[in-house]
């Protein structure tokens, strides 16, 4: 009896020697993996033997597609006669990209001193972030003056991202309230500004030149306009073409005889008393976003040595300012061109700097002018 029971140990010995052991080998998942897509989950079953398949509890078939966006548990078992294995995976399916990144205060366009970001941070996703293309911790203030961008990226574990991109400019200029008040009351408060209300050009704009003008004409166009230019955010820029434009972004000048001034919109009396218009300035076309096609009509009637301040004056207010400064006679915006002026005056440029300084846009009111310089205004 003995011998028989150690024969039979021997058999099985020899026997579990030559059963192989079963192998689990999965395609399609893998542990801790977040997917986007449709998964087929998929067994070998020749190494495999015997086997089951359970997805978070609930028996699968070989070849079994997973779509929902879930968080997903497989529990595989494999078995030949008495040699068992088991292994789990964990996967999850997410097909949701992070959402955009957001601040907890919306980002302004212009700051004073300092500028500081929060973000509205979401639960599961990693954010990068880079400040004119160098990585930037966003809880530190920015301080430096200048133009400067903000990139953000949102990343989540399945690969997808959303990003966002800020702009914004860190300007320390101040203003003494007189030039606030001037520029004010310039723009709300006088008789020839149009609609009291902020009007400017915001992109770069072509200038054409029509008519009859003189080489000294020309000679003071260009270099004003390089003088101008130098001032502005933007460029108007002399283009060498007698094509008449019909172009958004357009500045036409036209030099003319004084009496066919009504012949390019002019609406008022040309003599009053001994006084005579001599050039005048106007928008034809303006939208929400500021001037959109502008034109200067000068005369030829008048003395070249006027006729320089005039295309100045003129130039100036096409900038959108319109008014005039009637008792400044040392201003380029004084309303008659006997003072023979053809330089800015240091209230000019303020003037034109705070028109054209960031923050201040078309449309806005005095109030809205006042609530963007206030924190600037230094006595």
């Amino acid at each position: 009896m003995r011998k028989v029971f150690i024969f039979l140990s021997l058999l099985i010995l020899m026997l579990s020697g030559c059963i192989p052991e079963p192998e689990i080998h999965i395609e399609g998942v893998k542990d801790g993996e977040v997917y986007v897509k449709d998964r087929i989950i998929e067994i070998d079953e020749n190494r495999a033997g015997e086997y089951t398949l359970k997805l978070n509890g609930e028996t699968i078939q070989n070849g079994h597609t997973v779509s929902e966006n879930d968080d997903y548990k497989l529990t595989i078992t494999a078995k030949r006669w008495w040699n068992e294995q088991t292994k789990s995976i964990q996967f999850e399916i997410d097909d949701i990209p992070p959402n955009k990144p957001s601040f907890k205060d919306e980002p302004k366009e212009v700051y004073y001193k300092q500028a500081k970001f929060s973000l509205e941070k979401e639960e599961d996703v990693m954010y990068k972030v880079k400040m004119d293309d160098k990585p930037y911790d966003i809880n530190n203030p920015v301080t430096e003056e200048g133009e400067h961008k903000l990139f953000i990226k949102a990343v989540k574990d399945n690969g997808l991202l959303a990003q966002k991109e800020v702009e914004f400019v860190i300007d320390n200029r101040t203003y003494t309230r007189k030039a606030v008040d001037t520029f004010k009351h310039f723009i709300f408060h006088s008789e020839e500004q149009q609609d009291q209300k902020v009007l400017k050009w915001t992109k770069n704009a072509s200038v054409y030149i029509y008519g009859n003008p003189t080489g000294q004409d020309r000679e003071a166009l260009e270099s004003y306009f390089n003088r101008i230019n130098e001032l502005l955010p933007i460029d108007l820029l002399i283009m060498e073409s007698d094509i008449h434009s019909t172009g958004d972004y357009s500045l036409s000048i036209f030099f003319v005889p004084s009496h066919k001034f009504k012949d390019y919109g002019f609406k008022g009396d040309l003599e009053n008393g001994n006084k005579r218009i001599v050039g005048f300035a106007a928008p034809t076309k303006v939208s929400e976003e500021g001037i959109l096609r502008s034109i200067i009509v000068i005369g030829t009637d008048t003395d070249q040595r006027f006729r320089k301040t005039t295309i100045l004056h003129e130039i100036v207010h096409s900038l959108g300012l319109y008014g005039h400064f009637n008792n400044n006679e040392h201003s380029i915006l004084y309303p008659y061109n006997n003072n023979m002026v053809t330089e800015l005056t240091d209230m000019d440029k303020k003037m034109i700097e705070i028109l054209y300084r960031p923050g201040i846009h078309t449309g806005m009111d005095e109030s809205d002018v006042e609530r963007v310089l206030k924190t600037r205004i230094k006595e």
